[in-house]
């Protein structure tokens, strides 16, 4: 196990929520990382699960993993800011942020902090089928050459933020709730002139899930978070940055016509509140 310089201290910032045993297996590979985080701190979104007393049992008096639960589920967004707000007021240099179900490889974060050139840029390692181990996930088809590529927009899965940046540019938008909160966070890093940079030499694997096909649209369509959020965090990212995905506006346009046609009227009248708040700029964590 390598120990990292006292002066460099990386806080890997992990949220949760009802997956204690794939919670368990994130923090197993956190601590057997061959470059130690200085702190695991565990954001735990109020699961119901026995999520706390799990931890407590599993990892009991580990100095290292930092507990934090919240009062109430505050999606990704809330759960991410509330990690980096801990992260960034405990010392921490850079915070490595995550969701529960990141698997990363044992060398992830010293493959990661070996590729860092300048700490103003944010940096993220290539994201990997858990299954296969192999497939490229996020939209990214090509097949990358190793080393480090500039460009990629990258969700929170082990994204690595210099505390100079979140000084500049602040936390995460709590308010997004969930879906877009780190494609904001990315735009805004991008804004205050920083790169967004990817090194395929650190691997993290994430279990595949495919959104686009079967009944797992019809799955999301059903979802009133994903149609109100999806749809307002979209509208409220265009209109701060220019930035919009086509196949995110074809399912949300899908999503709406599937409704209709279904005489949900109740998720049709979420939709247009969704959008009515976009582009009134309302951002607020709606109770659905």
């Amino acid at each position: 196990m390598e120990i990292m310089d006292t002066n460099n201290l990386i806080y890997a910032v992990v949220v949760t929520f009802n997956r204690k045993m794939t919670l368990k297996s994130n923090i197993d590979a956190l601590l057997g990382q061959s470059l130690q985080p200085e702190a695991i701190i565990i954001v735990d979104n109020a699961s119901t699960d026995g999520t706390q007393d799990f931890i407590e049992q599993e990892f009991p008096d580990n100095p290292r993993i930092i507990y934090k639960k919240l009062n109430q589920n505050t999606g990704g967004a809330g759960g991410f800011y509330s990690g980096t707000k801990l992260a960034f007021e405990s010392g921490a240099t850079w915070v490595w942020m995550m969701d529960d179900d990141c698997l990363p490889d044992q060398h992830c974060l010293k493959t990661l902090m070996m590729g860092v050139n300048n700490p103003r840029d944010v940096y993220s390692p290539i994201i990997l089928s858990l299954e296969d181990k192999k497939t490229v996930l996020w939209g990214i088809k090509a097949k990358l050459m190793s080393g480090l590529h500039e460009g990629y927009s990258l969700p929170f899965n082990g994204f690595l933020v210099h505390r100079e940046t979140i000084r500049e540019i602040g936390y995460p938008e709590k308010r997004f709730f969930i879906y877009g909160d780190d494609t904001e966070y990315n735009l805004r890093a991008q804004a205050s002139g920083r790169k967004i940079i990817m090194n395929t030499d650190s691997i993290m694997y994430h279990p595949f899930k495919n959104q686009v096909t079967g009944m797992n649209v019809v799955k999301m369509f059903n979802s009133k978070i994903w149609v109100y959020y999806k749809l307002r965090n979209a509208i409220l990212i265009y209109k701060k940055y220019g930035h919009y995905a086509p196949k995110q506006i074809l399912l949300l346009l899908s999503a709406l016509l599937f409704h209709i046609v279904t005489f949900h009227f109740d998720f049709v009248v979420l939709w247009f509140a969704g959008l009515i708040d976009g582009l009134k700029n309302n951002l607020y964590v709606r109770d659905l």
